[in-house]
């Protein structure tokens, strides 16, 4: 007999009590009422024959996501009691496969995000090299020695081969972007310690946030967090500097920058 796969539905900005009470599985609540928090979480594992399929329903065009382990949403009441973020764990192919193997898999994913409209993001400090390029960049670190988060060879456009693919060593990270939402693909490698160039393990996660969690996750203090409309322009201004700088030193090294990229609007700075 096949196990039943149960479909949980969740829309960004939408009120927890509203996801709650759809869900086919029950939520376990974790709350801090001291800096009022609440964490909720559906954990299962692996081996389960019936993981939950998490359809999130942002945009036209919804993202079905497979055989998760665990879905997560962290509820801050001071912001409001909506879902402002979302971070699920997959399950993938069995531990300790071929790198190639869960490279394929990863790249599917990757895919299957694309045909859901979320789109290729470069952080606005990062240089717009597409993975077209990415022949011409010598390190999976760095880009003309400064950090990026959106790397060329992590365009989710191109698909690298695996002697690139294993330079990376543990982290792997793809970001993308969709109608005022952002979404943070990550893959952590454990490789087999008898095969380290075959075999390994792939955790594999997503992270989705609003906007507003989103440009507010770069704020630390809490006197800046309080006032990240009003200090966010002056930090965009710097980011932009930044890839202007890395942009220059790539024409100048011959590499093409992808001039129709455009950063998509922030909406909280429209009002």
């Amino acid at each position: 007999m096949t196990a039943k796969h149960p479909i949980v539905e969740i829309t960004l900005n939408e009120p927890i009590k509203k996801l709650l009470a759809s869900s086919p599985i029950e939520f376990t609540p974790s709350c801090l009422k001291d800096i009022d928090m609440c964490w909720y979480e559906i954990e299962r594992r692996a081996a389960e024959p019936s993981l939950p399929t998490v359809v999130m329903k942002h945009g036209n065009t919804p993202l079905r996501l497979e055989h998760v382990t665990n879905i997560t949403t962290v509820i801050n009441g001071e912001r409001g009691s909506e879902v402002q973020n979302l971070s699920l764990i997959l399950r993938s192919i069995p531990s300790n496969s071929l790198h190639e193997e869960y490279r394929d898999f990863i790249y599917s994913l990757v895919e299957n995000i694309k045909q859901a409209h979320w789109r290729h993001y470069y952080f606005p400090s990062d240089p717009r090299i597409p993975g077209t390029e990415s022949n011409k960049i010598a390190s999976p670190d760095d880009v003309f020695g400064s950090y990026v988060m959106s790397h060329p060879w992590l365009d989710p456009g191109h698909k690298i081969d695996l002697e690139r693919w294993l330079k990376f060593g543990s982290f792997y990270n793809w970001y993308f972007y969709k109608e005022g939402a952002y979404l943070h693909l990550k893959a952590w490698r454990r490789d087999l310690d008898s095969a380290p160039l075959e075999r390994a393990t792939y955790l594999i996660t997503l992270e989705f946030l609003t906007e507003s969690d989103y440009w507010l996750s770069g704020f630390t203090e809490e006197e800046d967090r309080a006032r990240w409309r009003e200090l966010l322009p002056g930090r965009l201004e710097d980011y932009k500097q930044q890839r202007k700088e890395l942009e220059d030193k790539a024409r100048a090294a011959g590499i093409a920058i992808d001039e129709s990229y455009q950063d998509p609007p922030i909406r909280a700075l429209e009002n």
